[in-house]
């Protein structure tokens, strides 16, 4: 079978290689260090995530508008025996134009679902599942859009139950206001061997509107108001949960160095993590709270078209506790097809790199 798909994927590229305007290649690195210190909640674990991705990626374009792209990306998680720790494969083909962004296969969550909060995917996720395996949908960018998207998280085996995601995400914005929304399901489903687990289902939707302002001296800052809604069902044993909360985001930043605030009130959530655990369930633990706190501050040590590293230090406050998290980002890549940032971002430490 896995011969089948390489014979495919050669062909496929043949083909296109026959009208190809233009051969993309692009060769990065991503760093994380993520450190959670969560020992006094009875949420949270106490961890520290390191981990480091090599990630190549080739493509073939045509017609100004069409990409097929492959590649392979390597994890090497730090102190691990192993020389690869996880091997992905990048395999996706590309549509895009001014108004409309496609993609269907193997391809970086990353640069799609880059609107979505934590209260939906928290950190690990972005780790060591950086991927979507489905497809992504856009009309329109940046201030006025809307998608839709699949992501197929779980092929059902005799020991592995079928699991994928389906959400819907879009903004539209008019001078300094705007009004968004993040959705998505966690349909989770039973093994080849049984039906001994059922059907169980997370939805949530996030829908918020606020103010958002830059400045050219490089000020922004952001304020909005939302309401958080969810419906989490266990069919088997006709079990429903449907919180609902507010949430209530403040943001800025200045000359690199900036803040996010994001305040939850509301009902308990991930009432049925006990038995469904992080299968069901991809958001932050600190969710099963009525109230949470999350506190970034960070500083951009470096901002250029080519690397970014930055520096963060969390506050978390739940279950009426204070706990910390650290985290170092660093991601560097070279390739033929982006457009660079002209314009570059300078702050007085950016000197210590020179």
């Amino acid at each position: 079978m896995q011969r089948k798909i390489f014979y495919i994927f050669i062909l496929l590229f043949l083909v296109a290689s026959l009208q190809a305007q233009e051969y993309k290649w692009r060769v990065g690195l991503d760093y994380f260090f993520n450190n959670h210190e969560f020992e006094t909640s009875s949420h949270g674990l106490k961890q520290t995530m390191s981990g480091t991705w090599l990630n190549t990626l080739g493509g073939i374009s045509w017609d100004d508008a069409h990409t097929i792209f492959g590649g392979v990306n390597l994890l090497k998680i730090s102190e691990m025996k192993s020389n690869i720790d996880k091997v992905d494969v990048t395999l996706f083909y590309q549509y895009e134009t001014p108004k409309v962004f496609f993609r269907a296969g193997a391809f970086p969550r990353k640069g799609v679902l880059g609107n979505y909060s934590d209260f939906f995917f928290r950190d690990s996720i972005h780790h060591f599942i950086p991927q979507m395996q489905g497809i992504f949908f856009q009309i329109g960018r940046d201030k006025h859009f809307f998608n839709a998207w699949l992501d197929w998280t779980g092929m059902p085996t005799a020991e592995r139950r079928e699991s994928f995601h389906f959400g819907f995400s879009g903004r539209v914005s008019k001078q300094m206001f705007f009004a968004d929304f993040q959705s998505y399901v966690n349909h989770l489903s039973n093994t080849t061997a049984d039906d001994f687990y059922g059907v169980s289902e997370q939805m949530q939707l996030l829908a918020s509107v606020g103010v958002q302002h830059e400045t050219k001296n490089g000020f922004s800052g952001l304020v909005s108001t939302g309401v958080f809604a969810g419906v989490e069902r266990i069919r088997k044993q006709d079990l429903i949960h449907k919180p609902v909360g507010f949430v209530v985001r403040v943001d800025a930043e200045y000359w690199g160095i900036g803040t996010k605030n994001t305040f939850y009130f509301g009902d308990p959530r991930m009432k049925f993590y006990p038995t469904e655990g992080n299968e069901l369930y991809w958001q932050t633990p600190f969710l099963r709270n009525s109230s949470y706190v999350q506190s970034k501050w960070y500083i951009r040590l470096l901002e250029t078209s080519f690397a970014h590293v930055r520096l963060d230090y969390n506050l978390h406050f739940a279950e009426g506790k204070m706990m910390h998290q650290q985290m170092l980002t660093v991601s560097a890549n070279i390739d033929n097809f982006s457009k660079r940032n002209t314009n570059k971002t300078s702050f007085p430490w950016t000197k210590l790199f020179r």
